[in-house]
């Protein structure tokens, strides 16, 4: 999803499991907008501006995005979404034990997915949302020529030049935040996955490992053996 800030020339593709929250609040605060306020009245997507609008923008704004590698956004996203959020997931969640387990099936159940169900339903090249949707297919990075294309693995260091090159880190500066989803966490979580189901997805997100600097399937290459 590409969000566009008129007021500072940026545009910034959103990358859900990326620090997007931080990044909105910093963006936010660099123009004294107050916290908590609706995303849409800050930011416009590029979708909504006419064909002539988009162009100009493309080529004349500053562009960026963040990513992390795949595996790990992926096991965080699960974390957040089939976790701490389950509402969100209520529907993905029905589909999925039908596919898997239909013998558990109620039509009332709360149906918890256990994060390999996840990876299995996904392996399968099922419709994806935007938080575990490629980076290829969100930002478009073949046909939008990214100004500064940042990782969540050195997020202090790229964030403070990412600010100076938007020209507002007079303005604002980069809070520090906690990944609580490391490497460590990544190799025990997929180690309850069938490497089957590890390659097929490694398949469907190879352009993001490749892309954007990631060793293919690297986090868990030691499982694949």
């Amino acid at each position: 999803m590409l969000a566009v800030d008129d007021d500072l020339k940026l545009i910034y593709c959103v990358v859900p499991k990326v620090g997007t929250t931080t990044w909105k609040r910093v963006i936010a605060k660099s123009r004294k907008i107050r916290p908590g306020i609706n995303r849409w009245i800050m930011w416009r997507r590029l979708s909504n501006y006419t064909v002539e609008e988009r162009n100009e923008r493309i080529k004349t704004y500053f562009k960026f995005v963040f990513v992390r590698e795949p595996l790990q956004r992926l096991l965080s996203a699960y974390k957040n979404k089939f976790i701490q959020i389950p509402s969100y997931t209520s529907e993905l969640r029905k589909e999925i034990v039908q596919a898997l387990r239909p013998q558990d099936f109620k039509p009332n159940g709360k149906h918890f997915v256990q994060f390999q169900e996840f990876i299995q339903y996904l392996s399968n090249n099922m419709p994806r949302n935007q938080h575990w949707r490629q980076y290829e297919k969100l930002c478009h990075p073949c046909v939008i020529n990214y100004d500064f294309i940042g990782h969540l693995e050195t997020l202090e260091e790229d964030a403070a030049l990412l600010l100076k090159m938007a020209g507002i880190d007079g303005r604002v500066t980069f809070p520090p935040i906690h990944n609580s989803t490391g490497p460590s966490d990544v190799l025990e979580n997929y180690s309850h996955v069938p490497a089957r189901y590890i390659r097929q997805l490694g398949e469907q997100y190879r352009n993001d490992f490749e892309m954007f600097g990631y060793e293919y399937l690297g986090p868990v290459r030691t499982l694949l053996n």
